[in-house]
C-alpha cells in the first residue's frame, strides 16, 4: 500500500515522460506497484492510523506519582513496575522520565582509580523516619565502600558515637571478608580529635588503637576538597536514592538492617557499576583484603546487670533470659545501637544476643536457657518465713532421797 503523496508523485513522473522502470528506480517502489497505481484513477483512501498502546503507557501515571514523591531513580521505579507486569526495557523508562527529572549540573573532575586492597572510605548519612506517634526520629547510616571493587556495606544505627562506629567497622570487615590497607575519613570527632594538628596528635587515640588492632592506616581526607572521598559521598546519595525509596515500613531497627542486607546482596553489590563497568560482587576477590583480627576490639564499657532468680536481666525496661547457671551472678550488656544487644559473662565471654523490641516492658526468653533446671538439686532451700518453736517447761531431774539425806548430814556435821 502506498500513500496519497506517493500516488500523485507516480502520476507526476509519468506525465514527465518517465517509464515504469524509471519511476520504480526513482521512488524505490516495485514496478508492478507502479503499474497498478498508474491504472487507477483515484488515490488510495485515507485511513486513520490506529493508536497502539505502548508497554509503558499503563504505568505512566504511577511513574509520575512516584517522581512527585521525590523518587527520581529509574532503577528503583523499574523494579517496582516490573513487579506489576511491565515487560519493556529500562531505556524506554529513562526516556520518559528524562523531561521530568531535575537537571543536575555535574562538575568535571579527574577520577582516581584505587588499586586493589588499597583503600576503603567511610561516612555517615542521616535519615528521618516517622514514629507510630507521628513524631520524627533521626537514624544514622554507616556506609563503607571498597575503593577498587565498589562493594558497599550499609548499617543503620541509633547514633554515631564512638562505640557504635567501632562495632560497624568490625561488622563491615566481616561482611567483606577482610581489611584494606587504609581507610579514608572526614573530620568526624570520633576519628579526628584535632583537625588542625598533624601526625598522631590529630587522631582520637582510642580510634588509633582500634586501627592498630586491625592493622589498617587511617587517612584523613583533604579539607575543603570533598571529592577526595567522592566514592563514599556518592555512596550516601546512592543509598538515599536507591535503597531508601524501597523502604515502605519496618517494625524495628533490626528489621531495617535486614532489608539493607538484602538490598546489598541482591541489588547494590550485584549491579553493573556504571563507572567501572563491572559487577562489584564478582570482582571482590580482586581486592585481596588482609585478614581481620578475629579478636573483637571491645572498646565499649559493658553495662553490668545482675541475673535474677527467674534467669532474667533488665535492660532499658525490657527483660532478657540467660542460662540458669548465671543466677545470682553479674553479666555485661553491650548495646550495638543497631537494634541488637549482646550479653557477656564476667570473663568477657559471649553468652547471648537479642533483638531489641520496639516496645517497652517486653520479655524475651530462650528455651535452652532453662533446660535441666528442674533436674538440679534444690534440697537446700531458704525458708520463706522464720521458724517458730513453742516454749517448753523446764526439765526436772529426779534423784533418790538418800542423796538429800547425805547433804543434810554434811551440813549438820560442819
Amino acid at each position: 500500500m502506498i500513500t496519497m503523496e506517493e500516488y500523485y508523485m507516480i502520476k507526476g513522473l509519468k506525465n514527465k515522460g518517465m517509464s515504469i522502470m524509471q519511476i520504480s528506480r526513482e521512488m524505490g517502489v516495485d514496478r508492478k506497484t507502479v503499474s497498478n497505481w498508474l491504472k487507477r484513477k483515484e488515490p488510495p483512501a485515507y485511513r486513520k492510523r490506529q493508536f497502539r498502546q505502548g508497554k509503558l503507557d499503563p504505568f505512566k501515571d504511577y511513574i509520575l506519582e512516584r517522581m512527585n514523591e521525590g523518587c527520581v531513580n529509574a532503577a528503583v521505579i523499574f523494579d517496582e513496575i516490573a513487579a506489576d507486569g511491565y515487560q519493556g526495557k529500562m531505556t524506554i523508562l529513562r526516556e520518559f522520565m528524562k523531561p521530568y527529572r531535575e537537571k543536575v549540573l555535574a562538575k568535571a573532575s579527574i577520577r582516581y582509580d584505587t588499586p586493589p586492597g588499597k583503600q576503603a572510605q567511610v561516612d555517615w548519612g542521616e535519615f528521618v523516619v516517622t514514629m507510630p506517634d507521628g513524631k520524627l526520629k533521626k537514624l544514622y547510616a554507616f556506609i563503607m565502600v571498597l575503593g577498587h571493587s565498589r562493594n558497599y556495606y550499609l548499617e543503620f544505627t541509633e547514633n554515631s558515637k564512638f562505640d557504635t562506629l567501632i562495632g560497624c567497622h568490625e561488622r563491615a570487615f566481616a561482611y567483606f571478608g577482610g581489611v584494606t590497607e587504609s581507610i579514608l575519613y572526614d573530620n568526624m570527632k570520633t576519628v579526628v580529635a584535632h583537625s588542625h594538628k598533624t601526625g598522631n596528635d590529630k587522631w582520637n587515640q582510642r580510634f588509633l588503637r582500634f586501627a592498630e588492632h586491625h592493622h589498617f592506616i587511617p587517612v584523613r581526607h583533604r579539607p575543603y576538597l570533598p571529592r577526595s572521598k567522592g566514592k563514599v559521598e556518592r555512596g550516601v546519595r546512592y543509598v538515599r536514592g536507591n535503597f531508601w525509596p524501597r523502604v515502605k515500613s519496618f517494625s524495628d531497627l533490626a528489621e531495617l538492617n535486614e532489608q539493607a542486607r538484602l538490598w546489598l546482596d541482591t541489588k547494590c553489590n550485584t549491579r553493573l557499576h556504571q563507572t567501572i563497568h563491572k559487577i562489584p560482587r564478582e570482582i571482590l576477590q580482586e581486592e585481596q583484603l588482609k585478614p581481620m583480627n578475629t579478636e573483637p576490639f571491645l572498646a565499649v564499657d559493658l553495662v553490668s546487670r545482675k541475673v535474677m532468680n527467674d534467669c532474667l536481666i533488665s535492660y532499658q525496661s525490657n527483660y532478657y533470659s540467660v542460662p540458669f547457671r548465671f543466677v545470682g551472678h553479674r553479666v555485661g550488656v553491650r548495646d550495638l545501637s543497631n537494634g541488637t544487644i549482646e550479653i557477656y559473662d564476667e570473663t568477657g565471654t559471649f553468652i547471648e544476643g537479642y533483638r531489641k523490641p520496639a516496645q517497652k516492658h517486653q520479655v524475651q526468653k530462650m528455651k535452652r536457657h532453662f533446660e535441666g533446671l528442674n533436674s538440679q538439686n534444690h534440697k537446700a532451700k531458704a525458708r520463706k518465713a522464720p521458724l517458730m518453736i513453742p516454749e517448753q517447761s523446764p526439765k526436772v531431774h529426779q534423784r533418790p532421797l538418800a542423796v538429800y539425806d547425805s547433804l543434810v548430814s554434811e551440813v549438820v556435821t560442819w
